[in-house]
């Protein structure tokens, strides 16, 4: 279906000012297809398609692309996931910018943090740590940051607890996979 092929991740206002050049991957059940807008065009899958945007009222916008109306209707229904209707047909898409894709590309999701250990994804600086030993933390709350090839990533709290033991400090360079802060269950 080809109206599934332009989707983007916001419906809002804000996407007219969205940086020329920016990548967004839109996943569509197995399919995914690469939007960006660059030159006054959106571009998807490597194909330049004409497009203007007119948002209608919130969670509701018209887009004409290479000529044709598409309206399309869109619900958040968690982080990073739509509902959108477009024609009469619901489905639902997970929409990642370029560092969501970054970091899933260099390893830098879910599997960074297992069981009451935050590990190293990769090679990095520690720039900061957000939390000192006898903290209480919360699941998903962040722990430290981590500079990896030019990105600042905050690794989270795989779970809630206290946090038994720091092994790394500000500055320290530190190897992919090395166990970098303990939690314990409270």
């Amino acid at each position: 279906m080809s109206g599934d092929r332009v989707v983007l991740p916001q419906t809002d206002a804000s996407l007219m000012d969205a940086s020329d050049g920016q990548v967004y991957r839109a996943l569509v059940d197995d399919r995914a297809f690469d939007i960006a807008i660059q030159d006054d065009q959106l571009v998807v899958d490597g194909e330049a398609k004409d497009y203007t945007f007119e948002v209608l009222r919130e969670g509701y916008v018209s887009m004409i692309v290479d000529g044709a109306s598409v309206p399309v209707s869109v619900e958040p229904t968690g982080k990073d996931t739509l509902r959108v209707t477009i024609d009469g047909r619901r489905t639902e898409v997970q929409v990642k910018d370029e560092r969501d894709l970054l970091v899933e590309e260099f390893g830098l999701g879910e599997e960074a943090v297992a069981g009451g250990e935050v590990r190293a994804p990769m090679p990095g600086l520690v720039l900061d740590l957000l939390v000192e030993v006898g903290d209480e933390v919360a699941v998903d709350e962040g722990l430290l940051v981590l500079e990896a090839m030019k990105m600042e990533n905050e690794l989270k709290a795989p779970s809630g607890g206290v946090v038994q033991a720091i092994y790394a400090a500000s500055g320290d360079a530190v190897d992919k996979d090395a166990l970098l802060i303990k939690i314990e269950a409270a």
